[in-house]
């Protein structure tokens, strides 16, 4: 483990260590250009927010400019807000999807939407679509099906809920790319988990001549599926490196299970949770749960720890990360910091050069 501290570091940031690893396969070079590309999509965000403060009609809106080499291919939008983007390189035959991370309320509250649906379909274990609960916008009704993806594992709702309202419009960008294209995919924080979600529909849904070389950087990203689609990830044998700085919390996030000290067996079907926080009845032995998600599963967590039910403890799910980890330690005085992308998962790049 090489050292990285420096007794002129400013106070409020300190690299402490870098894994002295050689990764194979892994590009620093790629993965600056990638992040480079994801300050694009925060600026594109940024410059939405502010022709929406100066109501400006869209045809007069600014429009994203990526600058260099770089040809915009199509803008990814959910409920009208702009997420990302495809672009392709003039130079080569690379193509990029980017995904940006949270920047609104809503998608601060749909991060933490974390009960876990089919990834094809996204209904739950029982087969049923999660329904709202009151005026909460957390749980869906009509879940789009991503198609030609059985099999593939469970995601959190929250997330897939965001990826599907962008799919089509990535689909369709990639479709009209060169068919020798090189694939990057690359997402910051909840942009990784967009990012990661994206892979089995790029690999299952587009016509490239090189789908296993499709590559995918991943900057911060948090837990999105569980052990089953982090297993079908590894199987398919495309290449993840999973970028995170150990001091994030976000890369954190969802635990990895609520069991604390061991695994049980899981429940029979009729009496299975149906989802961790959806505010509903989840079992026939439960009460109602938090409507909040993500204090749901804290709240389950905590009750579920001396539960026992037919004189054993409740199972919880579990959240996998996929990918080959490539990590740093970097301090920073507030945790908000240790997520940075331009300040310190950038440092941290720079370091693998």
């Amino acid at each position: 483990m090489t050292s990285l501290s420096n007794s002129n570091e400013p106070l409020e940031r300190v690299d402490i260590a870098l894994f002295d690893s050689r990764y194979e396969g892994f590009d620093a070079s790629v993965a600056q250009e990638l992040a480079e590309l994801l300050q694009k999509a925060y600026k594109q965000f940024d410059q939405f927010v502010a022709d929406e403060k100066a109501k400006k009609p869209l045809v007069q809106r600014s429009k994203l400019q990526l600058g260099g080499n770089y040809q915009l291919r199509s803008e990814l939008y959910e409920n009208g807000i702009p997420f990302g983007f495809v672009a392709s390189k003039a130079s080569s035959n690379d193509v990029f999807v980017v995904f940006r991370g949270t920047k609104t309320f809503a998608e601060w509250f749909k991060d933490a939407n974390i009960p876990l649906v089919s990834y094809s379909d996204g209904k739950n274990r029982e087969g049923n679509i999660l329904r709202v609960v009151g005026e909460s916008i957390q749980l869906i009704e009509s879940p789009i099906l991503i198609p030609n993806t059985n099999g593939f594992g469970r995601v959190t709702v929250g997330f897939r809920q965001i990826y599907t309202a962008l799919r089509q419009a990535m689909i369709d960008a990639l479709n009209l790319c060169d068919k020798d294209s090189r694939i990057f995919v690359t997402g910051h924080s909840l942009g990784g988990a967009l990012a990661t979600l994206a892979l089995p529909d790029i690999l299952t849904n587009t016509q490239f001549n090189k789908l296993r070389e499709v590559t995918l950087y991943t900057f911060a990203s948090p837990r999105c599926g569980d052990r089953e689609f982090a297993i079908k990830f590894q199987d398919i044998g495309i290449r993840h490196w999973r970028i995170a700085n150990t001091e994030d919390f976000v890369t954190m996030i969802p635990f990895p299970t609520g069991n604390i000290f061991k695994a049980t067996r899981a429940l029979p079907p009729d009496q299975e949770e149906l989802a961790i926080g959806d505010g509903e009845v989840t079992s026939k032995i439960d009460k109602p749960r938090n409507p909040n998600p993500l204090f749901g599963f804290f709240e389950a967590m905590y009750n579920r720890s001396g539960e026992i039910y037919n004189n054993r403890k409740r199972r919880m799910p579990d959240y996998v990360h996929t990918g080959t980890p490539v990590c740093f330690t970097i301090h920073a005085a507030a945790l908000e910091q240790h997520h940075n992308l331009e300040e310190i998962y950038m440092r941290g790049i720079l370091r693998f050069k």
